[in-house]
């Protein structure tokens, strides 16, 4: 087949690139660098800590162990950076560290203040020689710990705090109608329960069902009093149908059983 000609007078379009193409990208390309340039500008300028120091740190909470001047010695380094510059999350967790420290909150507030909200932990037993327990039975252990007489003292094997701190409320809640109360309660490593009541009295309870042969000393204790001489020294509650009592009788000890 022949080739088709081109119709006489017909001229052959020719694409012709536009002269100034290349300015679009370069304008796009300008304004994407100044726009990079300006915002390093405005991150420096928000940086800096003489353009935004922190003037004011705020503190809220209730303390008994805790000092206000220690938790602003903790905190003077840490603003220095600046509102902007400033790590909130490093600040909260420096301040949970402190071992009266139970938990924090840290928060800018607008134009130049620092607001921390410390929750200072509460004992409610001395655990093992140099520890405390807080309500949830977390441990915490103070480098200078307080005497703190009044708490009650437990111990037990890693990990058992939940489990003593929980037999503690229990067996307080069956001594309340004989007026007395917990001093010292151990779980030992064999699981055995030791008891010391605040009048002096040791109760050995052994592994099993502490809580239950507590109970049936509870009932007969007012018997216990009431008959025999001598003040009770200890009381062994290992026995399925009864317990030892050991006496003291004119300085010397003897033993009863009921």
């Amino acid at each position: 087949m022949a080739a088709r000609r081109a119709a006489p007078g017909r001229k052959r379009r020719q694409e012709k690139a536009p002269a100034f193409g290349w300015v679009k990208p370069a304008l796009a390309l300008a304004t994407l660098l100044g726009s990079a340039a300006g915002l390093a500008l405005l991150v420096n300028w928000m940086d800096d800590p003489r353009q935004w120091p922190v003037r004011r740190v705020e503190i809220e909470g209730q303390f008994q162990h805790l000092q206000q001047g220690q938790l602003q010695r903790e905190l003077a380094s840490l603003v220095d950076a600046g509102f902007f510059a400033m790590d909130v999350g490093a600040i909260q967790a420096r301040i949970q560290d402190l071992p009266w420290v139970r938990r924090a909150s840290v928060r800018r507030v607008w134009p130049d203040q620092l607001v921390v909200v410390v929750e200072e932990q509460r004992p409610v037993a001395r655990w093992g020689e140099y520890a405390f327990l807080n309500g949830e039975a977390q441990r915490f252990a103070p480098k200078e710990p307080p005497a703190l007489p009044a708490l009650p003292h437990l111990e037990g094997p890693e990990g058992h705090e939940q489990r003593v701190l929980a037999m503690y409320r229990h067996m307080q809640r069956l001594l309340k109608p004989l007026n007395l109360s917990v001093v010292d309660l151990q779980l030992d490593a064999r699981r055995a329960w030791h008891l010391h009541l605040s009048n002096g009295l040791k109760v050995e309870m052994g592994r099993r069902q502490p809580a239950q042969r507590l109970a049936r000393f509870v009932r007969m204790y007012p018997a216990l009093l009431a008959t025999g001489s001598g003040r009770v020294v200890s009381v062994d509650l290992r026995y399925s149908n009864g317990f030892a009592v050991l006496r003291e009788v004119d300085g010397m000890n003897a033993r009863g059983s009921g």
